[in-house]
Parts: structure tokens; sequence; C-alpha cells
């Protein structure tokens, strides 16, 4: 799949509309943004702009002025995605299968996000988990994948998987010794494969830990699939945004009122595609979950 990028030469003023006498929405530096939409000789023949995705202005894109008469302040460039070979992990030992992880999925319907209370539904081994109840069903992207996934690891009691305290502060990021520790701790345990390059395309099952900055605006989420012709993605993950307030599918709903992805999912044109996920979250890191047996989420 083919994806085109504005090359910004020199920094250029972000605009809410294609229009220079548009609100601005901050200046963007020099360097390659995602191009969502490209408007030539608009509104006439002496100018073009591109609408880019700039993750540091905000969730919004932004507008750019890409010509202007014999006047090129951007290049806009294609380039072609290489497709990722899958992995098959049958004879993994700490292999899982895929209805281990699904069947979990109903403990966290009722709960909703909360940056500062995150709580789980069940203890987890090797430290004492806030849990909810007695506390309220609030929890946040980091509790939710460390429970979601250390649960079914524990329950399906795979060769030599251990947890603990110190697993538990990795998957919460309290060091700054390593900003991605929460795909550290899942590949040292065993239960995921790290990529070899983080820009390639997701494998199902594929956890993310991102940074809009660096390294603030930090997220952790897993993507489900994704649709190599279209190259949408489906989320899992706890975020009070995109559609969501708890765990959820995003730009899709909640888990609770959408306990299976919708059928045909990449059709839908507010899912987000690979390409804008690595635009928005420029500093991230990936690995695989060591799944098998899938069938709840194919394309």
């Amino acid at each position: 799949m083919s994806n085109q990028y504005a090359v910004l030469k020199s920094p250029l003023i972000g605009f809410e509309a294609p229009d220079t006498s548009a609100q601005s929405s901050g200046q963007v530096g020099a360097g390659k943004y995602l191009v969502e939409e490209l408007r030539l000789n608009y509104p006439d023949q002496d100018t073009d702009y591109a609408l880019i995705s700039v993750p540091y202005l905000g969730d919004e894109d932004t507008w750019v002025c890409s010509r202007w008469k014999t006047n090129n302040y951007a290049d806009i460039i294609e380039q072609t995605q290489e497709e990722t070979e899958p992995i098959v992990f049958d004879d993994d030992p700490n292999v899982i299968n895929e209805s281990q992880l699904v069947e979990l999925l109903p403990h966290f319907y009722d709960f909703t996000y909360d940056l500062d209370r995150g709580r789980y539904p069940f203890p987890l081994p090797g430290f004492k988990a806030p849990l909810s109840p007695p506390g309220p069903k609030t929890n946040n992207c980091c509790t939710f994948v460390e429970a979601l996934v250390v649960k079914a690891w524990e329950n399906a009691a795979t060769e030599g998987f251990e947890w603990g305290m110190e697993r538990h502060k990795q998957m919460m990021i309290f060091s700054a010794d390593d900003y991605f520790s929460p795909v550290t701790a899942l590949v040292q345990t065993e239960m995921a494969q790290k990529t070899t390059d983080d820009d390639q395309q997701p494998h199902p099952w594929t956890v993310i830990q991102g940074w809009r900055k660096q390294w603030t605006s930090g997220h952790t989420f897993i993507i489900l699939d994704h649709h190599k012709d279209t190259d949408k993605v489906l989320t899992l993950e706890s975020n009070p945004s995109y559609k969501l307030d708890g765990v959820g599918y995003r730009m899709i709903g909640n888990i609770g009122e959408f306990n299976s992805p919708p059928p045909n999912w990449w059709e839908m044109d507010a899912l987000w595609t690979w390409e804008r996920v690595k635009s928005v979250y420029r500093f991230r890191k990936q690995c695989a979950l060591k799944v098998k047996d899938r069938s709840w989420v194919i394309n």
C-alpha cells in the first residue's frame, strides 16, 4: 500500500482550513508528515494545500500551503509499505489460545477511564493490586493491558511464567531508565516477541507503547489486527477519548456496547490507519503477544 507524505523544507504555519486567512493552528516544523488530503490548484491555479498529521499541535490535522505560484514549500512524495511476514507461535511453550484473552473481556465491561485511579477486576500474581470492587470500577491504559495479559498467561500456566512487583512497575513505567518498559516486561517474561522493526505493520495482538512527545502523553494499547489493503487497525485499549470511556475499540465504542468487533470493521471511515498511528505516536516500540488459534478477529 502506498501513502503520501509532505516533506516540509522549512517551518510553515498550519491552518484550520485550506486558506491562509483561516485561524492558525500553530507552526509546523521542517520534516516529513503523513498527508491525509491533498488539494491541488485550490482554490485557484496559484496554490496547493495539504492536510497533514501533526501530533504535537493536538489531535486534529492541520492544513499547510505546499505551493504558491512557482514557490514549492513542501515536496509531496509516495512511499510503499512492505508487507510483514506473519509470525507463527504454535510450537512456542509460552503461547496461549486467543480465547483465553477474549474470555476475560467481560470483566472490563463496566470500567471507566481514570488516569490516577487504575484498578483491577481480579488479583494478579506477585503484588497486591488495587481491586474493584471494593474500589471504583476505573482503570487506565497501563492497568488494563497488564490485567488482561497477565491474567490470561496466569490462567494458561505456561512454562516458567512469573510475575511480580518489579514487572508491575515496568508496566506502569515507574522508571525513566526505560520509557518502553511495558514492551520490555512482556518480552522478558516471554509472553511476547519483540519485532525487528517498530515501523513494520503490526501483527495481530501487538502491544504498542507510544509517546506523542518525548516523553509526555504516553499510551499503552493493543492492536488486535491490521487490514493490509486499507491499512486500517483495530485497537483494544482503555481511553477517555475516541468514542471511549474505558475499555473498547478506538473510534467504534466500549466493549460493553460492542462485545465483539463489528464485521468488516476496516470499512469504517473513522478508524485509524497504521500510518496515522505512527505519525501520532512518533516514539514507540511494539511486541507481538504469543497468541494462536485466532478466530475472534479475522479479516
